[in-house]
């Protein structure tokens, strides 16, 4: 009764100490950050592990010359957790303490190569796990302790002599450690893995705040050219949110100024930020003559567009109120988000350079020879009808100056485009009299925004290609509200599309002067594949119609 006493009071006591280190902040950076890695973290990681076999063999029970204890925990549970070479180290250590422990006993020899072993099928075991992806469950620890505690068993038996000696110990040991033992792997593995789920909770907490600040910071980071004020704002924004000591929101141009900034920065920190986040420790230069100098905590990244570097964060803590892994989290979270919100915004904005590059486009395709049959047809009425030709130049008026101030505006009401329609028919009537008949239905107070020089184009077409290869042509324009969209459809009665133009106009990459193929892919880009022109054409004439949603994806 004594030996499951002793067994569990050892376990509770392990659990106990386990829990302590665990919330010392550079056991935890160890076991959690990525530098535990480096020799020296598997060194320390190695040594704790192995503190604990030492613990286990100096509080364990003596029975018959042997130590029933629970060191499994320390050598085995350091190979599973952090890999071949803590479990080795740690199992090492405490066959060493244990062989030296109590050199002349009769399972010293068994119980030392045991420990060793114990540490190398953690590691082994590490190794397999990991590669295929398996989590350690209670259901594994339990089986692997066992089969552990099983070759613990079968070392005594084997080098343990007389025979009559070692049978006699294993009864009386075996099923108490195999069983307590393997509880007690579970609640002390279950303990470090618990820094696992606090350091997510933290990086949780850390993403959390990013958005918040990367949300006070949108309309600062969303422009093509971020200004000093926009750096300033931003730092205040972060120094608001988060708990800095200082922070540094620099463009590329002034990296320099990192040098000087009042912390004591290390040429390997502004090197390494170009390549990677780096995070160190490090203290306020006017503090240099002070013996506690590692006191804050200073985390700085890139921010870029494409492979170009446009600026640099950086964020100063206090240790006492962020680890160096969770200050890299935060920084990681922000450049990020910096990083993309950027690269969207200038995607978008290239978009709609391109979108007003088009409209230029467009207006270069205006025919001088409009200009100059205009002109002639207004000529003649200057005699015979002068409030007639004064209506038509007024017309001419209003045609060009929508053309010369359709460039500075991406979206506009639907009824600024019926204007210019108006006028550009106004004059085309004058020229063609009875040739051309014009019909409409329009419905009234139609207010919806729409990408300007879309109707021009397609009535253009539709009675220069269309209703006068007729000897009386007849152009049809209807418009009105269908639920929440806008449709129009303009019709005329030539003799239908070409082919060779409808293919230019089906095949969306193919470059060419089509009023049609240009309005057509303005449409696509603002609002979507499904909302570019519908044609139907035949010899008995064509129709155009397109329908616009309530909301574009792209606002003005």
């Amino acid at each position: 009764m004594e030996l499951y006493y002793n067994m569990i009071v050892n376990i509770g006591l392990l659990v106990l100490i386990a829990n302590v280190l665990v919330r010392i902040p550079v056991v935890t950076q160890i076991i959690c950050e990525e530098n535990k890695h480096t020799l020296l973290a598997k060194l320390v990681l190695g040594g704790i592990f192995g503190g604990f076999c030492i613990f286990s063999t100096c509080t364990g029970a003596q029975v018959q010359g042997a130590i029933p204890n629970t060191r499994v925990l320390g050598a085995l549970a350091g190979g599973l957790l952090c890999g071949p070479t803590v479990g080795i180290l740690a199992g090492l250590i405490g066959a060493i303490h244990r062989f030296f422990f109590d050199i002349h006993g009769v399972t010293t020899f068994a119980c030392a190569l045991s420990t060793f072993l114990e540490g190398v099928l953690g590691a082994v075991l590490y190794q397999v796990f990991r590669k295929r992806n398996i989590d350690f469950e209670w259901k594994y620890l339990v089986f692997i302790t066992a089969a552990a505690e099983c070759m613990h068993m079968a070392n005594l038996l084997i080098f343990v002599r007389p025979i009559n000696i070692a049978v006699p110990i294993v009864k009386i040991i075996a099923l108490p450690m195999i069983i307590f033992n393997s509880i007690g792997m579970v609640l002390f593995f279950s303990v470090f893995k618990d820094i696992y789920t606090r350091q997510n909770l933290i990086a949780a907490d850390k993403m959390q705040l990013a958005l918040n600040i990367a949300d006070a910071c949108v309309q600062n980071i969303r422009k093509h050219h971020i200004t000093d004020e926009d750096y300033k704002e931003m730092e205040k924004t972060i120094s608001g949110f988060s708990r800095c000591r200082d922070v540094f929101f620099l463009p590329s141009s002034r990296k320099e100024e990192l040098r000087n900034c009042g912390y004591a920065l290390s040429e390997e920190f502004l090197k390494d930020i170009d390549e990677k986040c780096v995070t160190e420790l490090v203290y306020r230069k006017e503090r240099r003559a002070l013996p506690f100098k590692t006191t804050l905590v200073a985390s700085g990244s890139k921010v870029t567009v494409g492979s170009e570097t446009w600026g640099y964060l950086v964020l100063v803590f206090d240790r006492r109120y962020s680890s160096p892994e969770a200050a890299k989290c935060l920084v990681l979270a922000l450049a990020k988000f910096f990083t993309t919100n950027y690269e969207a915004h200038q995607v978008e904005y290239q978009k709609k350079m391109r979108e007003r590059a088009e409209f230029r486009v467009l207006q270069s395709q205006i025919n001088p020879h409009f200009l100059f049959n205009c002109l002639n047809t207004i000529s003649c009425f200057c005699r015979e009808k002068p409030a007639y030709a004064r209506e038509l130049l007024q017309a001419l008026s209003v045609y060009f100056r929508h053309n010369l101030n359709s460039s500075d505006a991406y979206m506009i009401d639907i009824e600024a485009e019926f204007e210019q329609v108006d006028a550009y028919l106004m004059l085309e009537k004058a020229r063609f009299e009875d040739r051309l008949s014009i019909k409409k239905n329009i419905e009234r107070d139609l207010h919806v925004q729409v990408p300007t020089l879309i109707l021009q184009p397609i009535v253009e077409n539709a009675i220069k290609h269309g209703a006068m290869k007729r000897d009386i042509g007849k152009v049809e324009i209807e418009a009105g509200m269908d639920g929440q969209e806008l449709f129009i459809r303009i019709s005329d009665n030539g003799y239908g599309i070409p082919d060779q133009v409808l293919r230019a106009f089906n095949d969306k990459t193919t470059k060419g002067r089509y009023g049609l193929l240009n309005v057509d892919g303005r449409l696509r880009s603002i609002y979507g594949e499904k909302h570019g022109l519908q044609i139907e054409t035949s010899d008995s004439g064509t129709t155009v119609s397109m329908r616009i949603p309530p909301r574009a994806l792209l606002e003005g």
